[in-house]
Formats: C-alpha cells, structure tokens, sequence
C-alpha cells in the first residue's frame, strides 16, 4: 500500500504538470481542472514514502500545487467601478418573477444573462425599464446570451461566431468599457473546440477595458480560464466559490474577470441549477 500511494503520487506530478500543457492539447485543460485531487494525492504520497528526498520533493511540490488552487477561494477588495449581476438562468426557469426581484435588490449597473431561452425570455420586457440598454444574441431556442445595463451603449453589440459570447461597449461615468457575458460549452473530451476559438478570436478584437462575466464551464486554474485571462488583461473577481452542484460534486464554474478585480457574492438558484453571481469590480 506504502508502494501504491508513491507511485499514485508520482504519477499526480505528472498531472499537475500536464495540465499547464494546452499548447499541445486540448486534453491538458481538462487535466488541470483536476490539479486539487493531484495536489492531495501528492501529499499523501509524501507522508507514505520513507526516502526522505522524495518525501522532500513530493512535499513541495504537492504544497504548492495545493497553494496555487487555494489562492482562488480568498476574498478580494470589492472595486468601486462597475457592479453587475450574473446568471445561468437554465433554459427551463419558471422563477422569473423571483429573478427579476433579485436582480433589481441587487441594484447593479449591468446583467449578463445565459441561457435566455423562450420561456425565460420575458426577463428581457421584465427589466426593460431599470436596463433600457439590451444586447441580446440568440444562438438557439434554448440559449441566448444579453447584457442590460442603465448605461447607454457606447456602439453596438457584437456576437461570436458560436455560442460562446454576447459583448457591447458601455459609457459608465464617461468610461467605455466592454461587458461580455459568457456562456462558453464543456471543454475537452466534448467537441466544442470551435467555441473555444470563437471565445478566444472574439475577446481579441475588442479594444479598452473589458469586463467577462458568465458559465465559463471550467475552474479558474484552468488552461482556457488563463488563455481568456491573458488576452483580456484582466484578474478574476473573488472569493471563487462553487456555483454548479453535479452528482453531488460542487463545482465552481461561473466567475467574473475585471482589469482590476473584485469582490463576488453568491446569489440563489432561484429555479436555476446555477448560482448568480454579483460583483463590484474596478476597471
């Protein structure tokens, strides 16, 4: 058992470091969402093993893999720019009137919606008069994308080219900045490889301070939640918390980018399987 739980340890090494690898394949994405469970399988091989080289090694090594996890879940400065609210409103919803006092209580500059299907869609009349501003993109029956806002828009929205991004450009106290919500599908092994690089070509165009907020469908540590953080210049929003409970698993999946970061709150399901998320967050 002593040999079992080095060499599990070992082999987690690998893992970890595979998980930085999405250069060279999707899959590695997929891997380091699994870096915590590497992390603590590593430790435990370093209290099994009786070298004290590799129990050396395998200490660090499993600290810091577990340290670069942790950092995520500690809470931040809220910022004093822009508050929004999100939601994976999920397709089926019939607690629109609770949503709608939800997000009104909120008292957020901005909305960003995913999954605005047929039935949830009377949010959009809903909230018509506290966020006159609506962008909506419509990439099926069952999952459209918005940001509403109080402030006017500064030129108009724009769609990517697969269901992954509905982005405008808003004026808030004579600042553009563009707001993105994110709805972004299941990372490898499911085929959504064109998202991905629909995501990646979108984000790249937009010019100025951008703020990213939605179902990003992978964690923070990720090989994608980097490429998106890079290329938008911006810090993710904290503390990250689990918005998704599947098979009894939380998993945290929605999260908000900001230049500057922020501060995020849970929200209720409110007739959701995800949590919202609000956040105050500094340009």
């Amino acid at each position: 058992m002593r040999i079992l739980l080095v060499f599990i340890a070992i082999l987690a090494t690998f893992g970890v470091l595979y998980g930085f690898a999405g250069v060279l394949h999707r899959s590695a994405d997929t891997v380091g969402m699994l870096r915590p469970v590497f992390a603590v399988a590593i430790l435990i091989g370093a209290l099994a093993t009786r070298r004290i080289g590799l129990r050396l090694y395998l200490g660090v090594f499993g600290l810091l893999a577990l340290i670069s996890v942790l950092l995520f879940l500690l809470p931040q400065a809220a910022g004093s720019d822009l508050r929004l609210y999100s939601k994976n409103l999920t397709a089926g919803n019939d607690q629109i009137a609770a949503l709608q006092s939800d997000i009104e209580a909120a008292n957020v500059d901005v909305v960003l919606l995913q999954e605005l299907s047929g039935s949830t869609a009377e949010l959009s009349t809903a909230l018509s008069t506290t966020f006159p501003h609506q962008h909506v993109c419509k990439f099926s029956e069952w999952s459209a994308m918005a940001v509403f806002s109080r402030h006017p828009f500064a030129q108009d929205g724009v769609c990517s080219s697969e269901r992954a991004l509905a982005a405008v450009q808003i004026t808030k106290d004579s600042q553009p900045v563009w707001v993105v919500s994110a709805h972004i599908p299941w990372p490898y092994p499911y085929e959504n490889e064109t998202a991905e690089i629909a995501t990646e070509d979108l984000l790249r165009t937009l010019d100025g301070p951008i703020v990213v907020a939605g179902d990003f469908n992978t964690f923070p540590w990720s090989g994608r939640f980097e490429r998106i953080r890079f290329i938008t210049k911006t810090k993710i929003a904290g503390p990250t918390r689990p918005t998704l409970t599947f098979k009894h698993v939380p998993l945290p999946l929605d999260h908000v980018l900001a230049p500057n970061g922020g501060s995020v709150e849970l929200r209720p399901l409110l007739g959701s399987d995800h949590h919202g998320l609000v956040a105050d967050v500094s340009f």
